[in-house]
C-alpha cells in the first residue's frame, strides 16, 4: 500500500471556530460554539489531503505545530501506516492521549487522504476493498432542550431520508432525557439509541432513565475509566451497553474490550490514531467480535468500515442544522453541488472557511443521506 517515494510539502494546522445559532445544552453544560480542528497534508506534487475533527477546545492544534509536523514529515516516505508507526515509537510517551492523540490522528487521516488522491483512488481502494452496507443511523434531538412532542416529526423525517434507527442525547433532566427517549420509541419507525453523555455516576443513575425501554443500546453513561459501573449497568439493565468514542489515549479501545465492559464499542479515528491505528487494531477487533458503532464523520468512517474486516453495527450523520457535527453537516449539505468532483480520497470536499464561521442555521433538515 505504500506509494513510492511520495514527499510531503507542507502539513498545515488552525482551528475554526463554528458559531452557533442556538445553544447546545447537555445536561448542564452549555455550548454556544464548537471548535474544531483542521489539518491539510500537501504532497510535493500540489495533492492535498484533509481532516478535521472536534478539538473540544483542547490544544490540538497547537500539539500539532509543536511535537507532530516535523517529526511526521521528516518520517514520510508514502506510507501513511509505517509513518504512524515509526512517529509513534519516537514519540509515544508525548503523543499517546489527549490532544497530542488527536493531533497525530488528523494527520495521519489528512495523509491517507492525500495519498489516495495523489493515485486518483479512494483509501478504500488503497486498501484493496469496497464499500460495506452499514446501517445509517441519524443523531437527533438537537438542541436537546426541546420536548418529546418535537421528536415525533424528526423520526420520521430522518427515516424517510434512509435512516435505519436514531440516537438522542442527554436531555436538561433526567426525566425529560426519557420522556424523549419514549417519544421517539413510540413512532415505532425505527430503533432508538440514546448517548447520556457522561451524566450518570452510578450504574443505578442510568437505570432510573433506560430502565425498562428497549434500546438499541445506551451510550457514554459514565466518565471514561469506569468499566465497573459499565459491567453493573449491563447486569442491572436489558439493553446494550456502547462507550468509548470521545476517548483519546491508547488505552482504548482495549482496556473496555478486555474488561468485557460493554456490548457495542463505540470508535473514532479523529482522536484514537487516525485510520493507522485502527487498521493496525483489525486482527485484535476482529477476534473480538464486539460490534462497532462509529461516532460522527462519515467521509471516513463509512470507508474504515469497510476497511476492517470487524463488524460494525453503525456510521451516523447528523442533518444540516443540526449542529451536532457542524463541518460535516457543511460538507453534507453541498454534497449535491461536489459530487462531480468527490471522487478520491475521502470523497469529500473540504469548504474553503474563515477561522470563524456561522454554523447552518434553522434546525435540522434532513436530506437523503449518502450512499
Amino acid at each position: 500500500m505504500q506509494s513510492a517515494n511520495i514527499k510531503i510539502k507542507e502539513i498545515r494546522a488552525r482551528q475554526i471556530k463554528t458559531n452557533l445559532p442556538n445553544p447546545i445544552q447537555l445536561g448542564s453544560y452549555v455550548m454556544t460554539f464548537r471548535t474544531f480542528a483542521h489539518v491539510a497534508v500537501e504532497l510535493a506534487d500540489g495533492t492535498i489531503g484533509n481532516a478535521f475533527g472536534l478539538d473540544r477546545s483542547a490544544p490540538t492544534v497547537e500539539a500539532i505545530k509543536k511535537v507532530v509536523i516535523k517529526g511526521y514529515q521528516d518520517i514520510f516516505t508514502g506510507d501513511p501506516i509505517s509513518a504512524y508507526d515509526q512517529l509513534m515509537r519516537q514519540a509515544g510517551p508525548v503523543l499517546s492521549a489527549g490532544a497530542a492523540l488527536r493531533g497525530v490522528s488528523l494527520v495521519d487521516l489528512a495523509a491517507h487522504d492525500a495519498v489516495a488522491k495523489h493515485e486518483k483512488r479512494t483509501v478504500m481502494d488503497r486498501f484493496g476493498k469496497r464499500e460495506k452496507s452499514v446501517p445509517k443511523w441519524a443523531v437527533i434531538g438537537y438542541p436537546p432542550s426541546r420536548g418529546p412532542d418535537e421528536i415525533a416529526w424528526e423520526v420520521q423525517d430522518a427515516v424517510a431520508a434512509g435512516a435505519v434507527g436514531v440516537k438522542l442525547p442527554v436531555g436538561l433532566t433526567p426525566e425529560l432525557t426519557r420522556a424523549r427517549i419514549e417519544a421517539a420509541l413510540e413512532t415505532r419507525l425505527c430503533a432508538v439509541a440514546t448517548d447520556l453523555a457522561w451524566s450518570c455516576r452510578v450504574a443505578e443513575d442510568a437505570v432510573k432513565i433506560v430502565g425498562g425501554l428497549d434500546l438499541a443500546w445506551v451510550e457514554d453513561p459514565f466518565l471514561p475509566g469506569n468499566m465497573d459501573q459499565l459491567r453493573r449497568l449491563r447486569s442491572l439493565q436489558s439493553s446494550p451497553v456502547a462507550t468509548g468514542d470521545d476517548e483519546s489515549h491508547l488505552y482504548h479501545p482495549q482496556a473496555l474490550l478486555e474488561t468485557e465492559s460493554v456490548d457495542i464499542i463505540r470508535l473514532d479515528a479523529t482522536c484514537q490514531g487516525g485510520l493507522s491505528r485502527l487498521y493496525l487494531l483489525n486482527e485484535f477487533l476482529t477476534e473480538k467480535n464486539i460490534p462497532i458503532s462509529w461516532h460522527v464523520y462519515d467521509s471516513w468512517h463509512s470507508q474504515i468500515a469497510a476497511i476492517l474486516d470487524a463488524p460494525s453495527l453503525s456510521v451516523e450523520y447528523s442533518a444540516p442544522g443540526a449542529n451536532v457535527d457542524p463541518l460535516q453537516e457543511l460538507i453534507f449539505a453541498n454534497r449535491s453541488k461536489t459530487v462531480s468532483q468527490d471522487l478520491y480520497g475521502w470523497k469529500m470536499t473540504m469548504p474553503d472557511l474563515a477561522d470563524e464561521v456561522m454554523a447552518l442555521a434553522g434546525g435540522a433538515k434532513w436530506i437523503p443521506i449518502p450512499n
